[in-house]
């Protein structure tokens, strides 16, 4: 039986690093300031040729989220080199500069144990267009949904793997949550199995990690420290996890430079954002 990690002791290897306490106590308490500022959104993700917004076609993802550098909304379908790659990506606000210090520091480890370049295919035409930092980010909330009869929990990714270029960087912020890497069509039981703890970073990359193995988070655990809160109604947070990846720069699209078809599917989501937000409320502006 695979022993799972219990997430306090770093792991270094090519194309996987754990990284416990990474972020330091100041920085944890600045992000948890921040996330709890936001207004996170429950998106819906659409079948079907029409993709038309109703309940009908769609189903509500697994946890609020929200996306810093680039909003990919799941209506859209997510960037995807290379088939998916135009009309995905709206501009979304820049990262808080607690978040870039942290990723400044990170860029010996990726230059370590993740060769960038490893990532993309030679034939990429953008291969050069990546910078070797991230520049866009999906803000998880992790917990459990109150005042609907019996609360529901959220807790929980499911099975999947990235398609931006580049290496996915991970912050984990609260209650340790369960990350596991499985081949599906090799076993459905998972290759690592690993605790990621409040503070840590965890860096996939390579053909390993990031293009055969899928991940997933499946549990995560209850306690009272560190305290999150959240601007969402009705949602007992637990945990905060912040996984960052590469688009290049010129499939970032404002509001008004989107397609129609595109902007019919986002518009509420956008009016939602711009009622917290100078920045979409200004993407809204412009249309």
């Amino acid at each position: 039986m695979l022993e799972v990690q219990d997430g306090k002791q770093a792991i270094l290897q090519s194309g996987f690093s754990y990284l416990p306490q990474f972020i330091s106590v100041e920085e944890a308490g600045e992000l948890i300031d921040y996330f709890g500022a936001l207004r996170p959104l429950w998106e819906q993700r659409f079948h079907g040729v029409s993709k038309q917004r109703s309940a009908k076609h769609g189903r509500r993802l697994t946890r609020p989220v929200y996306w810093l550098g680039a909003w990919q909304f799941a209506c859209l379908g997510y960037y995807s080199e290379p088939e998916h790659l135009n009309d995905r990506c709206l501009r979304a606000e820049p990262f808080p500069a607690v978040m870039q210090n942290i990723l400044d520091r990170l860029t010996v480890v990726l230059a370590s144990s993740h060769d960038h370049d490893h990532d993309r295919d030679d034939k990429n035409d953008n291969k050069n267009e990546t910078s070797e930092l991230p520049n866009t980010c999906l803000i998880n909330y992790y917990g459990r949904e109150l005042g609907q009869g019996q609360p529901r929990d959220y807790a929980r990714l499911r099975m999947h793997r990235d398609g931006e270029p580049g290496p996915v960087i991970m912050f984990s912020i609260g209650q340790p949550g369960l990350l596991e890497f499985l081949d599906p069509e090799i076993s459905p039981d998972p290759e690592l199995s690993l605790w990621t703890r409040h503070r840590s970073v965890t860096i996939l990359s390579g053909p390993n990690f990031k293009d055969r193995l899928y991940h997933r988070i499946t549990q995560v655990r209850t306690g009272r420290e560190p305290q999150l809160h959240t601007e969402l109604e009705n949602f007992e947070l637990r945990r905060i996890s912040v996984s960052f990846r590469s688009v290049p720069e010129q499939y970032i699209a404002d509001f008004h430079e989107l397609p129609d078809n595109a902007t019919s599917q986002i518009a509420d989501y956008v009016g939602e954002l711009a009622l917290h937000s100078k920045h979409y409320k200004d993407q809204l502006a412009k249309n």
